[in-house]
């Protein structure tokens, strides 16, 4: 059984002020399942999962893609100064061969069978400079089917086959269990159709020397914990598959009752994200959720009012300020009175505090819904050099991100949020004067 994780190690990502944040990417099936037919290394297999991010994050108008070498170190958590160790490694990624999507069912695979992922590397002083095999290259760029791998987890690997297995596994995390596949098959794609492969031609031995020591290490250093289940044929074990489990799949105690739930579940379906709706219903009561909920939906099947562009932003909204339908002096959105008084610098100093709240409400979510953010940030038309890309951004990219954020959360001010606003500062300020 996976041993369970300290409370520390279940400690929550804090953007731009942990050391790491996800650095993620959508990695094809056709890639993760696939089979090397030479053995990869550690640092191979590290080197090919960079390239395919800086891919997919920047667009190439010739069929090349150039990566930094020093930003490929930081990427792979390369921290050497044998250059040439690394320059090499990326060298010998041009001549290995996969066999793809190897566990799919033939009648579903592509034409294509085998191919170098990398046919083109060119290397230079400061830079390197690649090409994807082109049958895989829009699968790369667009796939269908994926796995959200972040490049901060790959670096905590120590063993090849334990990055392979981790990648494996991490594909089939949200239906909670792998499928089952022939363990000389799984070998393969571990280990690659080498020499070190074929030495382990039994089961047992490939179980203790690798099998053992990769899920010790994906349970120990990974955000998923995993379970080995055997398959047997009579006495022989046939095939291998894994029970898989998120690291914060754990759930408060605040949760395990029904209504709690419940109220989750409805707050999901409005488009909040599952790790702030648990704790919406620590902040909030039974009561207040149910009531918000149903003034939300009555609101958006108002066919007579404007159409609510952020659903659930309206929803946090009717949370915070107590709107619900069976209470008549609930305000009513939309019909605020204006403020033409107002300071000139009034909406400034609002965007300001809400950018605030943004930092800690994303500080409060966890890695994944904080990787789908950054994710869904990087995708809009914000300016190449205001994307998220290093784990410590400038102020510029931190000051756009959480401005975004808090828009993307809550949407636009509006004018009765500023006038509540600023009675708060003039209430602020009277006790302060009357002290």
């Amino acid at each position: 059984m996976p041993r369970k994780k300290s409370s520390d190690e279940h400690s929550q990502i804090a953007l731009f002020q942990a050391p790491e944040v996800p650095n993620a990417f959508r990695k094809p099936v056709q890639v993760i399942h696939s089979k090397p037919k030479s053995s990869l290394s550690l640092l191979h297999r590290k080197l090919a999962n960079a390239w395919l991010k800086n891919a997919s994050d920047t667009p190439s108008d010739d069929g090349w893609w150039t990566i930094h070498t020093a930003t490929m170190a930081a990427d792979i958590g390369f921290d050497s100064n044998n250059r040439a160790y690394l320059i090499d490694s990326a060298r010998a990624l041009m001549g290995i061969i996969f066999e793809w999507d190897v566990i799919a069912p033939e009648g579903k695979r592509k034409l294509w069978k085998a191919s170098v992922l990398f046919p083109e590397v060119e290397i230079r002083p400061d830079t390197i400079r690649y090409q994807i095999s082109r049958p895989l290259r829009e699968q790369v760029l667009t796939p269908e089917m994926y796995a959200m791998i972040d490049l901060n987890v790959l670096k905590r690997f120590r063993r090849a086959s334990s990055l392979a297995l981790y990648e494996h596994c991490l594909r089939f995390e949200k239906i909670h269990r792998t499928t089952e596949v022939e363990w000389q098959l799984l070998r393969d794609m571990l280990m690659g159709e080498s020499a070190d492969a074929k030495s382990y031609q039994e089961y047992k031995v490939f179980k203790d020397k690798v099998l053992k020591v990769a899920i010790a290490e994906i349970n120990a250093l990974s955000d998923i914990e995993i379970e080995l289940i055997e398959k047997k044929l009579g006495r022989r074990v046939q095939t291998l598959a894994f029970n898989v489990r998120k690291e914060r799949e754990q759930a408060p105690e605040q949760i395990d009752h029904d209504e709690n739930v419940l109220d989750i579940g409805e707050m999901v379906k409005i488009g909040i994200l599952q790790s702030e709706a648990r704790q919406l219903v620590k902040k909030y009561s039974h009561q207040q959720i149910v009531s918000a909920v149903a003034y939300t939906k009555k609101r958006l099947t108002d066919k007579k009012s404007s159409k609510i562009e952020n659903p659930a932003a309206y929803l946090r909204k009717a949370l915070s300020n107590g709107w619900a339908i069976v209470e008549s002096s609930a305000p009513k959105p939309g019909n605020p009175t204006a403020n033409p008084d107002k300071k000139p610098d009034l909406l400034e100093m609002y965007q300001v505090k809400m950018i605030r709240e943004a930092e800690e409400y994303f500080s409060e979510l966890n890695s994944a819904d904080q990787t789908e953010l950054i994710s869904e940030y990087n995708a809009t038309d914000v300016s190449p050099t205001l994307k998220v890309k290093r784990s410590k951004p400038g102020k510029a990219v931190r000051t756009e991100f959480f401005k975004w954020l808090a828009k993307h959360t809550w949407g636009d001010p509006k004018p009765e949020d500023l006038l509540q606003y600023a009675q708060k500062l003039i209430d602020t300020t009277s006790n302060v004067i009357k002290n």
